[in-house]
């Protein structure tokens, strides 16, 4: 099965009104979209944590973190997994194949992209809560997420739901504001917080494409996931934060933004 086919990928990217011949084909290798197509066609039945150790091998990402780590994330019961986006594919990847080795149970909340790849259908839960959450499909979605943290399951986000960017006021990328949503999820979840940490990002430049165009960020996503031959990817598994004092107004806002400060202050964490 082709994941992104030449018709899919022109009639998304609106290139069917442009009358060059090629341009699809040309557009799809250059964005490395046959590579991904290549790497899901030979995953073959491979799910879940397997296809994310799958898919690093043959991106040739090695992910590193520490063994006292491991032990940071809970053998049983619900938690919220949240985590910064400096990549925008790698990370997910490492996420899942990490966190797997403790709790494989533990569902991953992502975009309607994500849940296309078969490989990764059982474990995500499809939701757009950065965008409109009023669509239907998203309130489903939501549902899901608080659903399964009532049954015990362990739930990943990525809060900012979108990659990392420069930031000119403070001359570093890192993610855009968290959403909202996010914080009242976990407000109304009550459920230990699992902060997690990765270090570097694919570079100035591509951080500041979206300052352009913000299309121009996202067709060069699936590249760099194949541009990253060698790459060490270092991550920080915090400490599990208890949700504790008192709630009112606003609270929801507050807590995402300490969350946000506590699970930065890993970037300053010694890494051996």
């Amino acid at each position: 099965m082709t994941l992104i086919s030449k018709e899919k990928f022109s009639k998304a990217a609106g290139l069917s009104k442009i009358p060059i011949p090629g341009l699809s084909s040309y557009l799809m290798k250059v964005m490395k979209i046959n590579n991904l197509n290549t790497m899901v066609k030979e995953a073959g039945n491979l799910e879940g944590e397997a296809f994310a150790n799958y898919a690093l091998t043959t991106i040739g990402v090695k992910v590193q973190f520490t063994a006292a780590d491991l032990l940071n994330i809970p053998a049983e019961g619900a938690f919220i997994v949240i985590a910064n986006h400096p990549y925008g594919g790698i990370e997910s990847l490492a996420l899942l194949s990490t966190i797997a080795k403790v709790r494989p149970d533990t569902m991953y909340m992502g975009n309607f992209l994500l849940k296309e790849i078969p490989n990764l259908a059982k474990c995500i839960i499809a939701v757009n809560p950065f965008e409109n959450v009023q669509n239907s499909a998203s309130i489903t979605g939501l549902k899901m997420t608080l659903k399964a943290l009532e049954d015990g399951i362990p739930v990943a986000i990525f809060p900012a739901g979108e990659v990392s960017s420069y930031n000119f006021k403070t001359s570093e990328i890192t993610d855009q504001e968290w959403h909202p949503v996010v914080g009242k999820i976990i407000c109304k979840a009550n459920v230990p917080i699992l902060p997690v940490y990765f270090h570097g990002n694919n570079g100035i430049f591509f951080s500041m494409l979206k300052s352009i165009h913000p299309m121009l960020q996202t067709s060069k996503l699936i590249s760099e996931l194949f541009n990253k031959q060698g790459h060490e990817l270092k991550m920080t598994i915090g400490k599990t934060i208890s949700l504790a004092g008192a709630r009112g107004k606003g609270f929801d806002t507050l807590l995402l933004k300490d969350l946000r400060s506590k699970l930065y202050a890993l970037k300053n964490q010694s890494y051996n």
